[in-house]
């Protein structure tokens, strides 16, 4: 399946979701990242986005930096320590003020996603931002993507610049594609 088929059917499987069955999904995964989270890395990760049925991380432990577009023109984001949030012009909560951190410091980036294939490419919103950003990170810096969905077994249309994932988290189980 081409990406844009992809993202129409799975942002309606997330509206279907039971609240109670979003809980438990998100649950297990929160299960299968936390023993990648130990002290002393240097983790990026994400808040959700309500509207968009996404798992929240926000029940970690830990120290993490968020993404917050530079230029929405140009597909560009930072990554910020922050203790303060406020929602951008999509809703997406965004850091406000905080420290920028530089994408070459990242141990670990935590990358929301829409799914995900057997191959570990993804599939977001289709903006670019990620792909942009990974771009700029160490190559050993652990790409982790979070889905509240079983892979699929193939993603077409990926391009040369599409960054795939080392580790995918879906409910089910964790893959590793490194």
């Amino acid at each position: 399946m081409k990406k844009a088929e992809i993202r129409k059917i799975v942002l309606a499987q997330r509206t279907q979701l039971t609240e109670k069955e979003f809980r438990e999904r998100s649950q297990r995964v929160i299960e299968f990242l936390t023993p990648f989270l130990t002290p002393g890395k240097t983790i990026a990760s994400f808040k959700a986005i309500p509207h968009r049925n996404e798992i929240s991380l926000d029940s970690l432990k830990g120290d993490f930096a968020f993404p917050r577009v530079i230029s929405a023109a140009e597909g560009s984001m930072e990554m910020v320590l922050a203790a303060e949030f406020a929602n951008s012009d999509w809703g997406i909560p965004e850091p406000v003020g905080g420290t920028v951190v530089k994408p070459t410091d990242f141990d670990i980036i935590l990358i929301p996603l829409l799914a995900f294939d057997k191959n570990g490419q993804r599939v977001g919103y289709g903006k670019g931002f990620y792909d942009r950003y990974l771009a700029l990170c160490r190559p050993d810096c652990l790409k982790i993507g979070i889905s509240l969905f079983d892979p699929i077994d193939l993603i077409e249309g990926v391009e040369s610049h599409d960054i795939p994932l080392d580790i995918a988290i879906c409910p089910a189980k964790l893959y590793d594609f490194r």
